[in-house]
């Protein structure tokens, strides 16, 4: 019976995706509960995406005049938070781990004089986000990086790159061919 039902879901993911203004360069596939997502601006899904959510649904909020686009092959796991206000980029074959957070703004100022900060977010192709990961305003990661588990990252990870810590620093880099996808 459960396997009836996610190809029942996945048949009828496409709809649920176009009544909210999302875009979808083709077939992908939800295992578990469909993300929440609430769409105010441009939001595009690449094909062979997967969403897997069995313990907490994720949640994808995409403000007015935002733009948040998700590569070809990405893999979505339990309770990720993606809150775009400006712009988020997430390249192909991006694999994202339990409950990681990406905003791309501060939502309210730090101190009375200064202004909202709200920055776009790049993530490159073949990277790899572990869990409980925080992602923030202005964060850029290379091509085929690794954010190891429990990293906040700000600023510039390079690519080939193995980031750490609180703030992430690069704590190792690798070589490998650009045409390779992480299993």
């Amino acid at each position: 019976m459960k396997r009836y039902l996610n190809k029942v879901q996945n048949l009828l993911f496409p709809r649920h995706c176009r009544t909210r203004g999302v875009t979808m360069g083709g077939k992908g596939y939800v295992s578990g509960e469909w993300p929440d997502i609430l769409n105010h601006g441009s939001f595009h899904l690449g094909a062979g995406f997967c969403f897997r959510s069995f313990r907490t649904k994720t949640r994808i909020d995409v403000f007015k005049g935002a733009t948040l686009s998700i590569g070809d092959g990405c893999f979505i796991n339990d309770g990720v938070n993606i809150c775009c206000s400006t712009a988020i980029t997430i390249g192909p074959h991006v694999k994202i781990a339990d409950w990681a957070v990406l905003y791309d703004t501060d939502f309210h100022p730090v101190a009375p004089a200064e202004k909202v900060r709200s920055e776009p977010i790049t993530i490159g192709k073949n990277v790899w986000i572990g869990a409980r990961v925080m992602i923030l305003p202005g964060a850029t990661i290379g091509d085929h990086s690794v954010i190891a588990a429990g990293a906040i990252v700000r600023g510039e990870i390079p690519p080939r790159s193995i980031a750490a810590g609180v703030p992430a620093k690069v704590i190792k880099t690798f070589e490998c061919a650009d045409d390779w996808v992480r299993p």
